[in-house]
């Protein structure tokens, strides 16, 4: 091939690698937010508030308006380090700030007469009684997603444990999910995170399975013949945090009148890590009725035949 041709094809593939890592990009929805004040409780315009991720050391900037109200928007999940600057008052620094996945968090930061030169430094206290907005939901960070045992290492088996959120996760006698009463579909996970679609039985807001709806980074993983069933069921090591909603959702919510499940993959950090799995699974320990059943008639063990070479790993 010439030179003339090959160059066209290649700024073309180039643009197109552009545009399709531009349109992946993770759409973050979690944000800071509160007014800046003085001691007396005034309004302090135009302070400088800067706020940098203590994993990736990204910033943003912003300034407080005419109210001292501020916000920063699109935030991946993730402690940050708050400094508030302004004429007439002490820089104020507050670290371990923690902001969970697609929340708000509400910050009011109260500045100190003096130079700014000076400086208050303080560790931020945990998120109190929230008050941003009335949803009721729960989140389930990656500690949980990779401590509490579920069934097939599908993290979807912990949205039970998330308020408004009801489904007793019950297994038929061959292992498989055993869906809730009147509900209709290819039910819950069967094989494990490779179930092509996963429709968890759970149910919230008072609506069925097939009400609930399922977003991976901002993106609908929605079945398209299947109400309430998910796509694609995350790697437990691939999760950074998972968002449930059972009720009065946010005006970008509502495709569906059941829980929102929303969930947000890891972004990375500068630190090099990972994590390997090896499954392995041998039938000699696999368990099998030795005694007779019905009629008096012998019970064929059953076992599992040799499984080995499952591998995850992430960096």
């Amino acid at each position: 091939m010439s030179l003339s041709k090959l160059f066209p094809r290649t700024v073309l593939l180039l643009a197109c690698a552009v545009f399709f890592a531009a349109a992946a990009h993770a759409q973050f929805k979690a944000s800071i937010q509160g007014t800046v004040q003085d001691a007396k409780g005034g309004a302090v315009v135009g302070a400088k508030i800067t706020i940098s991720s203590q994993d990736t050391g990204v910033e943003h900037e912003t300034v407080s308006s005419d109210q001292g109200f501020y916000r920063i928007n699109e935030l991946a999940p993730g402690q940050y380090t708050v400094i508030v600057e302004a004429s007439g008052f002490k820089q104020a620094v507050l670290k371990d700030v923690l902001v969970e996945a697609e929340q708000p968090r509400g910050l009011d930061i109260t500045l100190a007469v003096g130079a700014v030169q000076d400086s208050v430094t303080v560790s931020a206290t945990p998120g109190g009684l929230e008050t941003e907005n009335a949803n009721v939901n729960g989140t389930i960070g990656s500690q949980e997603v990779l401590t509490l045992p579920q069934f097939g290492r599908d993290p979807f088996e912990l949205l039970r444990l998330t308020p408004g959120v009801f489904g007793d996760a019950a297994r038929a006698g061959n292992g498989n999910s055993f869906a809730l009463p009147q509900q209709v579909g290819p039910g819950g996970s069967n094989n494990a995170i490779f179930q092509t679609e996963n429709q968890v039985q759970i149910v919230a807001n008072g609506q069925r399975v097939t009400a609930n709806n399922y977003s991976l980074d901002g993106v609908s993983v929605n079945s398209l013949s299947n109400g309430g069933a998910a796509v694609i069921t995350p790697n437990q090591e691939s999760v950074q945090e998972i968002i449930v909603t059972s009720a009065s959702y946010n005006a970008e919510q509502g495709r569906n009148s059941g829980a929102q499940v929303e969930v947000i993959s890891k972004g990375g950090t500068n630190n090099l890590h990972g994590s390997a799995l090896a499954h392995f699974n041998d039938k000699g320990l696999n368990s099998f009725n030795k005694f007779y059943g019905a009629n008096n008639v012998a019970v064929t063990p059953h076992t599992c035949p040799d499984f080995a070479g499952l591998v995850t790993s992430q960096h």
